[in-house]
């Protein structure tokens, strides 16, 4: 391994580093966090009450703040710092009182008597609905691939000698990039999930995966058409990989019949691992050439 390659990876290791140590200042979990588990706090608690997959039922009074991701948060007394739930339900009763910002990304609901001094901010989005409407997420993949498919061929247009680099280059050292890909596309994972309560953070982690599948589309395409490196070449390239990867997406959807849980849930997993292998290569390979600058070996 070459020092440009250490380099790279020291500095990929820091950025995926970089937002725990960067979240530990506003957030710490290190006195609550929990997996998997349904939490009962009835004694006064100095920290953050931080559960992932489980619910959170709080009867006493919380210094910091109480973060619940997939789960169902029950407030009944005072809380000092935000309460932010991801996917999940937040019930605030009787005469609680918050003292930071409220986020919710799911179901809120707060007795008339409840006093929030910070901010109130809810996106009211049914997981359950959406498995049962499969409509509703078919529509949302083909409005994302056409928004793709324009931006790509927007990008093309303007950097076409670079997007060529990168779709000659794309069948060397693949484990490498999808090694670099992947550190950059965890650590910008995590800090998105810490800037939730954001609204133009997610907007952003968007636009990333969207750069990246581009990339990642064309790869697709360079397989189909193997030693074609034409100047034209690099648009039926993306062409053809970005059709591919939507029908990959959006066909099996339409198979599956509405209600089928399990179909979903196998269907859902596919998908994430689809997305996040080409975001993986795609951002390994914008690193590796430079987005294209390398033009030693290209001709």
């Amino acid at each position: 391994m070459n020092k440009k390659v250490k380099a790279i990876l020291v500095s990929l290791l820091f950025i995926l580093l970089l937002p725990c140590i960067a979240s530990a200042s506003q957030f710490d979990f290190s006195n609550k966090l929990v997996f998997f588990e349904d939490k009962l706090i009835t004694q006064n608690n100095m920290g953050n009450i931080t559960i992932v997959i489980g619910d959170a039922d709080i009867k006493t009074s919380i210094n910091g703040s109480v973060i619940v991701i997939f789960g169902k948060a029950a407030i009944n007394g005072m809380v000092g710092g935000d309460i932010v739930s991801v996917f999940g339900d937040v019930y605030i009763k009787d005469k609680s009182l918050v003292q930071g910002n409220v986020v919710s990304l799911g179901k809120l609901r707060y007795d008339n008597d409840v006093i929030i001094n910070g901010t109130k901010v809810n996106i009211d989005v049914d997981i359950i609905s959406l498995f049962k409407s499969n409509g509703i997420i078919i529509n949302g993949l083909i409005v994302l691939s056409v928004i793709t498919l324009i931006a790509g061929l927007i990008l093309i247009s303007i950097f076409p000698g670079r997007y060529r680099v990168m779709s000659y280059k794309m069948s060397k050292g693949i484990p490498r990039r999808m090694a670099m890909g992947g550190l950059v596309v965890v650590g910008f994972t995590i800090v998105v999930i810490f800037l939730l309560f954001s609204i133009i953070a997610p907007i952003f982690y968007l636009l990333f995966l969207m750069f990246a599948d581009i990339v990642g589309s064309i790869f697709v395409g360079t397989l189909i058409f193997k030693e074609n490196y034409e100047r034209t070449t690099i648009y039926i390239q993306f062409l053809v990989g970005q059709l591919l990867v939507s029908i990959l997406k959006i066909v099996p959807l339409i198979l599956i019949p509405n209600g089928s849980y399990t179909a979903m849930l196998i269907y859902g997993i596919c998908l994430i691992l689809l997305q996040y292998s080409m975001a993986f290569l795609g951002i390994g390979t914008i690193i590796d050439t430079g987005f294209g600058k390398k033009t030693s070996s290209y001709k």
